[in-house]
């Protein structure tokens, strides 16, 4: 069992490992201007919901302290979490050689983002009725530290609780949940949901394993194609029974599959967890536990999958990590394969170069590959029609992909008023 002091030191690890601190989302609560943390290993609030609507991310890295690509401006009225805009900064080089940074703003149809089931508000905000998770937020007031977690559940405030300095100091000198007060005990339990999540999210992004013509390969998953088991959960991840709401056994999914006599199964579970660079916490499920009486032979027949799928061709490498006594495990990647998959059953292959651009296929390419990387592609948001009532003009069409400015010598900001540009 996971004592307070782990969670609280777990709670510290992620800003330290991850390199650069991300640059924060802003939630507004309850009057208060609070910054939403964010990291690379765990997408942000705005970056699940092309995630999740199996659409192309449509933002560009600009700094390395924020890789996302954007600030998303939140706001929770009414225990209901809203996006009210999306800000993207750029630089603009004057007469004089000098950069000043450049803060656009856009709503948030704009980038194609819409509710599930609620109407946007008059004043454009947007229901988050597709985001699940837990929000970390802090304040900084008068020198006094505050943090403010939000316990989200398909866009509503499931739970609230505010941590201060006081709160943490009483939390890691408790050698027993037990010996908290109720109040307290509440506050560590949203401390775990949050490591949780964060773990969660950050082992997501490991690619599945899959035998493939006798061969240990790598089927592409992530963040953004999930691996094929969430087809049986309609790619909910509530819906998943190890997601971060479980305290007891939490964790991603890592796959073992096997193609054999162009049939799919799989063959493991291993729920993946934690957050080293170098080791993962791994702990195998029994497969009965999720399938029942569909296990035969120790396997089970994946007639759940049905999609396009890219297969890593390689050999895997044990490389230092500079530091001694740390290495990494890298998959090389010798070619690539794409793989037509209907109810469980493997209908078309076609294997190119590892160094494969899927956006330059050669015209005299055969045209069942030409069609399967296609199949593949994720839709943009700058080209997939929206819901906007006949004869209205869709924005999202109008606002170009943002580009990427690798340096400018100064960091000025000046904001843009919502909605206008600034720049010429």
């Amino acid at each position: 069992m996971r004592t307070i002091a782990h969670i609280l030191i777990l709670m510290v690890i992620p800003a330290a490992a991850f390199a650069t601190e991300q640059e924060p989302d802003i939630l507004f609560y309850d009057g208060l201007e609070l910054s939403l943390r964010t990291g690379w290993g765990h997408p942000s609030p705005l970056e699940t919901y092309y995630y999740q609507n199996n659409l192309e991310y449509p933002f560009e890295c600009y700094s390395t302290a924020n890789y996302r690509g954007h600030v998303a401006v939140w706001n929770i009225q009414e225990d209901s979490f809203h996006l009210s805009d999306i800000r993207i900064p750029h630089y603009v080089c004057d007469p004089n050689g000098s950069y000043e940074r450049v803060i656009e703003s856009y709503e948030p149809n704009e980038f194609g983002v819409e509710a599930r089931n609620r109407p946007p508000s008059e004043n454009g905000d947007v229901s988050a009725d597709w985001f699940s998770g837990i929000l970390d937020c802090y304040l900084i007031d008068e020198g006094k530290y505050a943090s403010y977690f939000f316990h989200i559940r398909d866009g509503n405030v499931v739970d609230t609780q505010i941590i201060n300095r006081e709160d943490y100091e009483i939390l890691y000198n408790s050698p027993e949940v037990d010996a908290l007060s109720a109040d307290l005990k509440s506050k560590y339990h949203m401390l775990t949901l949050n490591e949780n999540y964060i773990t969660y999210y950050y082992r997501l992004s490991e690619d599945d394993a899959i035998e493939y013509e006798g061969q240990d390969c790598r089927l592409v998953t992530g963040f953004d194609r999930l691996s094929p088991i969430y087809e049986l959960y309609d790619n909910s991840h509530l819906k998943w029974p190890y997601n971060w709401e479980n305290t007891e056994k939490c964790g991603a999914p890592h796959c073992q599959w096997r193609i054999e006599n162009d049939k799919v199964y799989l063959t493991g579970v291993t729920l993946y967890s934690g957050l080293s660079f170098y080791t993962i916490d791994a702990e195998p499920l029994d497969l009965t536990a999720l399938f029942d009486d569909n296990v035969i032979d120790g396997v089970v027949f994946a007639d759940w999958v049905s999609d396009v799928y890219v297969i890593k061709q390689g050999y895997t490498t044990e490389e230092s990590a500079g530091w001694p006594g740390y290495t990494f495990t890298v998959f090389n990647v010798t070619a690539l394969t794409y793989i037509r998959i209907a109810e469980g059953l493997l209908t078309e292959s076609y294997t190119v170069a590892k160094d494969f651009d899927p956006e330059n296929v050669p015209e005299n390419a055969d045209p069942g590959l030409k069609q399967i990387v296609e199949d593949y592609q994720l839709p943009s948001v700058f080209s997939t029609p929206s819901t906007s009532s006949e004869g209205e003009q869709d924005q999202a069409h109008e606002v170009p992909a943002p580009g990427v400015v690798s340096q400018a010598p100064s960091d000025e900001i000046v904001r843009a008023t919502p909605g206008i540009s600034t720049a010429e």
